[in-house]
């Protein structure tokens, strides 16, 4: 069993996930959190006391809602760490050896998450800032060096070397449920998970950890899963860690219940756990006490820090303790159960079929499942269809697991009357590829025992689009065109792929022309046309535009796509949404003038209400306690104003960087990053006619 290496006790509380580790002199490691709200802030350092009252503990007051908090080398002529703070809209770096303020910054489109690492274009370390669709990096004089857009608010953030290349990617999680793989500027590979992602962390090499916002924890190499788990808990906080010392990092995560798990990073099996008292709300590693050992240091809420050293080479990488393994042996005594009762139903099937017994639960023996995507318009759905290949074995129910379809991530269908076909309705949110893993209980006639067939169907990606008639409208005006060259068949190929078999014309033919189709979900039309190795994508939603693009690039390799884009509509509402974003920027500088006068105001009544006091004329300083009262009202009333223009302004410059996000995702490789270059000057010099350009025409 595993112990503690130390216990300490802050007294102070540490909120949820920002609680860091800084070496503020350089060599020092110091433990730095936010405990309250009101943004106090509490460094502790074991190696150095204060000169004057001689204790471990000090604390900085930011007098704001702190967000975010980080620590690095941002400086290149200096080896210690400066301490970077996140407010709504604000960036503060300070040096704590030297107590200083480094540089101060405001950052209108929100600090939600914060790390410090190094953008390949870049020499040196920056300060990368995740907010409302944007991510942005700051050198150490406050400069941007570095923006791009992703798709929602960016909630985590963490530097992997994903592809073994010896350049460091950048993981991007985010709301939309996705986990964005950057070089750069440019999205090299995303996966799409079933729930916000809130923590990201490195393990080894290409694998790395997430957390979801709905109790899932897992691991993947690269862009493909190497397993997950689901609680009914909440994660707070996962890191990569070395903690049974057999030279390969596990997955640490902790709970807000207290629980922390210690996860092989192979097979996701528990290989340690402990408990605190408190919910965990930050887990970080040092060398804390600088003997050369590095431990996983583990903080609760309420203010306990616990610290893990790897297991001793004796213990064999075993750090369950004899409770742990009883509960074990428990679990493998039940699964040898069940499986002993599964062979005793086998044996006497096969019994009965020796003897030409026709009693329930015998089918033929050359059985078979097939399944099939059939495509509704009546009902707005696809149903997966499962059928047996005999007539006398019946399809009683399915179990199907899809994580990315079903809100309880599986779902079950029977009727009381079996039949030779079984089917299942299914109606995704959003435009994704699953493989349905499939459980077909399948017996004879009137049986009460069944075979479990088990089977996996492709879900298509763009699964829910119908053939489209003539009754179904006009077709889209908007489009994106771009050049594919002398790839008619891999276009043809990606088709039937990517859509219902029935909605392709000629699934024989190698050739593809032409494709009408139309949304279940929004009744949306789109046209796919092929002439002359020129593709064009036929819709008015801007962001199923992007989605084809990238996966028709994606399946044919294309590694750069130029493209010309039309979306009149979006484009006419994106222009509506500068606008606001101009007025609300004025309203924002009139208030702010406004307060600022009110709080001169506020000095001269404050002074002239105390030489009443002192004077002893009573009746004045009541008459001026009075003016001062109502203009302290009028100023509460004002920052309530200013409160819901704020959240206002980051809701639009939300909705300005989805859709530079779109834009970009209208091209492939470089041209994607020359899009989000391009319109982020257009927008800092004012240029609405450039902007529009450069989203229409991919330049500038």
């Amino acid at each position: 069993m595993l112990i503690p290496a130390f216990k300490l006790e802050m007294k102070n509380p540490i909120l949820p996930g920002l609680a860091v580790i800084g070496k503020y002199d350089g060599t020092s490691p110091c433990l730095t959190w936010v405990s309250s709200t009101a943004g106090r802030v509490f460094i502790h350092n074991p190696h150095e006391r204060d000169q004057f009252s001689g204790a471990e503990l000090k604390q900085l007051n930011m007098n704001r809602k702190i967000t975010a908090i980080a620590t690095g080398r941002i400086n290149p002529k200096s080896t210690k760490d400066t301490l970077l703070v996140g407010a709504q809209t604000t960036l503060f770096a300070y040096d704590h050896h030297s107590n200083a303020d480094v540089f101060y910054k405001d950052v209108p489109d929100g600090v939600n998450a914060m790390k410090v690492g190094t953008i390949n274009a870049y020499e040196h370390p920056l300060a990368i800032v995740g907010g409302n669709c944007s991510i942005q990096g700051f050198d150490h004089e406050g400069n941007e060096q570095f923006w791009t857009v992703t798709g929602d608010n960016v909630a985590c953030l963490e530097f992997v070397d994903v592809d073994q290349d010896g350049r460091m990617e950048m993981l991007v999680g985010s709301e939309d449920f996705e986990i964005r793989i950057f070089q750069d500027e440019e999205v090299v590979s995303e996966v799409t998970e079933t729930g916000p992602v809130v923590g990201l962390a490195g393990i080894r090499g290409t694998r790395y950890g997430y957390a979801l916002a709905n109790g899932t924890i897992g691991v993947y190499d690269r862009n493909q899963r190497v397993w997950r788990v689901k609680s009914k808990n909440t994660v707070s906080a996962i890191v990569g860690f070395d903690l049974d010392a057999d030279g390969e990092p596990e997955l640490i995560s902790g709970w807000t219940q207290g629980r922390v798990e210690v996860r092989s990073d192979r097979s996701g099996e528990v290989v340690f756990k402990d408990n605190l008292n408190q919910a965990v709300s930050a887990i970080v590693k040092a060398d804390y006490r600088k003997d050369g050992n590095q431990q996983i240091i583990v903080c609760g809420a309420s203010g306990e820090v616990r610290a893990y050293l790897p297991a001793d080479s004796e213990l064999n990488g075993n750090l369950m303790d004899a409770n742990v393994e009883l509960d074990k042996l428990h679990d493998l005594t039940q699964q040898q159960a069940e499986l002993q009762m599964e062979l005793r139903n086998l044996t006497e099937n096969m019994k009965a079929a020796a003897s030409g017994s026709s009693q329930a639960g015998l089918i033929p023996t050359n059985t078979r499942t097939t399944t099939r995507i059939e495509v509704s318009r009546q009902d707005r759905c696809v149903y997966l269809a499962v059928r047996t290949s005999s007539e006398e074995a019946r399809v009683r129910s399915l179990v199907v697991f899809a994580d990315q379809i079903f809100e309880g991530e599986s779902h079950v269908a029977h009727e009381t009357a079996a039949g030779q076909e079984l089917r299942v309705r299914l109606a995704p949110q959003k435009d994704v590829a699953v493989t349905l893993a499939i459980n077909a209980l399948v017996g004879g006639r009137g049986s009460s025992a069944y075979h479990v067939f088990e089977i996996e169907a492709q879900l298509p990606k763009f699964a829910m689009y119908a053939k489209a008639t003539a009754e179904d409208g006009p077709e889209p005006l908007s489009y994106v065109r771009f050049k594919v060259g002398e790839r008619g068949p891999q276009v043809k190929a990606w088709a039937n792929n990517a859509f219902s078999p029935e909605v392709v014309p000629e699934p024989d033919s190698p050739k593809l022309s032409s494709l009408r189709l139309i949304s279940m979900r929004t009744g949306r039309r789109l046209t796919l046309l092929l002439e002359g190795g020129v593709v064009t994508l036929g819709t008015d939603d801007m962001e199923l535009a992007g989605d084809l693009v990238q996966d028709l690039c994606q399946s044919l390799q294309v590694g750069e796509l130029e493209s010309e884009a039309d979306f009149a509509q979006e484009m006419g509402a994106f222009q509506q949404v500068l606008q606001r974003v101009d007025e609300l920027n004025a309203v924002r500088l009139k208030m702010t003038v406004d307060m600022a006068d009110s709080s001169n105001i506020v000095k001269q009544l404050v002074i002239r209400a105390e030489d009443a006091r002192m004077l002893g004329e009573m009746v004045a300083m009541r008459k001026t306690y009075t003016q001062l009262h109502a203009l302290n009202q009028d100023l509460i009333g004002e920052y309530r104003k200013r409160t819901y223009n704020h959240d206002q302004l980051l809701e639009a410059l939300k909705e300005v960087n989805h859709m530079i996000q779109k834009a970009a995702r209208l091209r492939v490789g470089h041209a994607k990053g020359r899009i989000v270059a391009a319109c982020r000057a257009a927008i800092k010099s004012n240029s609405i006619h450039a902007l529009f350009k450069i989203i229409q025409s991919g330049k500038e």
